[in-house]
């Protein structure tokens, strides 16, 4: 069996606003074995971002950790103090953030900024920190890597400085990579170069990854398992394959139905779009948060939140419609199917 590098129970992160309580993410549970991919998918704000800044302990005012555990390495960062995390962060855990143009500083050159987190962590000196992030700028492709460093990000293209943040973050060949939505904003070419690149490198340094998407395109090749979230829970969870061939839950279904297929001109698909609106989280339902926007939603549905139904060893998805004893229900939506699933 793999040695789980994280564990995360019961997670509960909110946002203390002026109107009130955000309840972002609302009782996540989940693992990731050392070497593996784990691909996290749902639409903007079903709570990926704020799961993976809770776990680098990156939340500022006025997000909270209220409830849960996060445990790396068998240690609970919740109870690090920011002294101890920073430490951390950069070294064993790094994450590669959505805006390649605003997470890297405009006044500093790429070189320094990969050389930071090198002289701080790994203690060398100048010099062989240059030379390191030489070395790392060469092994993420960027050209001419020697010439290079010495440029700022504005000297680089889009492709190109989502590059130079993947150097920075796996200069010092941390445990855990966290990718949030690494290829947005990229062409398509760029997004398959980016993508090839993070499975050569976990392959080579057998770093685990967290990959952050909403684009199930993008997990299909890469992930071994994913989790899908919506609402701030997650409502499925399995391997590549389970999700994509065999979901039980409406909304993966949803997800999978919305996205186009390379299909000859004689089976054309219609995309089907799933209506409606996320849940407002202020005031988060008591059901299963996708039943206002569920065809087969049931009145039980939006009155008690189901428990996950264990599909196999490694398929869990959170929905009345597999339980077999489920309470005598009434359908809502007018296209409901039976509690049977």
């Amino acid at each position: 069996m793999a040695d789980k590098i994280l564990e995360v129970e019961n997670l509960r992160t909110s946002f203390f606003t002026h109107v009130g309580e955000v309840k972002a993410i609302r009782g996540v549970s989940f693992h990731l074995d050392k070497g593996e991919t784990l691909g996290i998918v749902g639409e903007s704000g079903s709570g990926k971002s704020v799961t993976s800044m809770s776990v680098m302990r990156l939340l500022q005012s006025p997000g909270k950790i209220v409830d849960g555990k996060i445990f790396f390495n068998g240690e609970n960062l919740i109870k690090k103090d920011e002294k101890e995390m920073q430490k951390i962060r950069g070294n064993d855990i790094s994450m590669i953030f959505q805006d390649p143009m605003t997470s890297l500083n405009p006044v500093y050159t790429i070189g320094n900024q990969i050389m930071e987190a090198i002289i701080k962590h790994q203690k060398l000196d100048k010099a062989k920190a240059k030379e390191k992030a030489i070395e790392m700028l060469k092994i993420v492709g960027i050209p001419s890597p020697e010439k290079r460093i010495d440029q700022y990000p504005h000297e680089f293209s889009g492709g190109m400085r989502q590059r130079a943040m993947i150097a920075m973050a796996l200069s010092c060949e941390p445990q855990l990579l966290i990718a949030d939505e690494p290829t947005t904003a990229l062409d398509v070419t760029i997004q398959a170069q980016i993508l090839e690149l993070m499975k050569g490198l976990k392959d080579r340094l057998q770093t685990s990854i967290i990959l952050i998407t909403h684009d199930l395109g993008v997990v299909a090749d890469v992930c071994s398992r994913i989790i899908v979230m919506y609402g701030g829970i997650i409502l499925e969870e399995g391997t590549s394959e389970e999700i994509f061939y065999n979901p039980k839950h409406p909304y993966t279904l949803g997800l999978l139905k919305s996205v186009p297929k390379l299909t000859d001109k004689k089976n054309k698909e219609r995309l089907i779009p799933i209506p409606g609106s996320p849940p407002d989280l202020l005031k988060p339902p008591v059901g299963c948060p996708f039943a206002a926007r569920c065809e087969y939603a049931m009145k039980v549905c939006t009155q008690q939140m189901p428990k996950y139904t264990q599909i196999s060893k490694t398929q869990r998805s959170l929905c009345w419609l597999l339980h077999e004893n489920a309470p005598i229900v009434e359908e809502i939506n007018g296209k409901g199917g039976s509690t049977n699933g």
